[in-house]
Parts: structure tokens; sequence; C-alpha cells
């Protein structure tokens, strides 16, 4: 496969990405607000209970716009390993170690202890860590690229 169809290919991919990432986007505020409007009408417990999956899913949407920018540059250029590319998914990484935090800092004012709030949150922070490695690999594939570039 030569490098005119492999960037094709990762364009049309990024397309599809794209447009599944806004859907999520929008379904996730859509959810989230749902939820928040029930949850108002319920007994402050209730309300304290489901804030976290509400903060949560605002978090998710906001993660969901910035892959929607991600794969939209890709689509346009056909090159995944860029600066601004990289520099989102580390923002991607520090939104859902803050989503993770805020959710745990709410699940604890609702009278959940600490740990038990920390350890609810442990897979937002094991993204975190996941978009980080991620982070690296694409600064590296960025570098073999403009590697390849330079002895093409």
């Amino acid at each position: 496969m030569n490098k005119t169809k492999v960037e094709a290919m990762i364009k049309r991919s990024s397309l599809i990405v794209m447009i599944i990432a806004a859907i999520e986007t929008v379904l996730s505020v859509l959810m989230a607000v749902m939820e928040y409007k029930t949850s108002k009408k319920m007994s402050p417990e209730t309300f304290k209970m489901m804030l976290p999956n509400t903060v949560n899913m605002l978090f998710n949407a906001s993660t969901f716009i910035i892959e929607m920018v991600i794969f939209y540059r890709i689509f346009r250029s056909g090159r995944p390993f860029t600066n601004d590319n990289i520099t989102a998914v580390r923002v991607i990484a520090a939104l859902s170690l803050i989503g993770s935090i805020i959710t745990a800092l709410i699940r604890h004012s609702t009278g959940m202890s600490f740990i038990s709030a920390l350890f609810s949150s442990i897979f937002s922070v094991f993204g975190a860590v996941v978009f980080l490695f991620f982070a690296e690999i694409m600064r590296y594939g960025k570098l073999l690229q403009i590697e390849s570039d330079e002895t093409l």
C-alpha cells in the first residue's frame, strides 16, 4: 500500500471517528441535562448521589469535543502525528484526571469515605495515564514521520 492510499484511509477513518465523537458529545450533554433535571426533582440526598454522574458526563462530553477536533485535523491533513494533536491528547489526560478528582470530591461530600470515593474514580485515573502514554507514542510517531519525510 502506498502513502497516498494510506493517507486516504486515515482521512476516511478519521471522518467516521469524528462523527461518532460528535454523536457521543450530544448524547453525553443530553444525558447530563436530563439526569440533572430529574435529580433536582428528587430529595437532596438523591441529588447529591446523582451529581457525580452528571459531572462525569460533562467531562466526558468535553473530551469528546477534543477528540472531534483531533480527528477533524487528521481528516483535513491526513497526518495524525502533529504537535497540536499531541497537546490535545495531553489535555484529554488532564481532563480525565481533573474529572476523576472532582467526582471523588463530590462523592466524598455526600458521605462516602475519601478512599472509597477515590477508588470509584480509579478508572478515570487509569485512563489519564493511558492518554499520557498515548501522547508519548504520538510524539515518537511524529519524530519517525519527520525522519521518514526527510529520507524521501
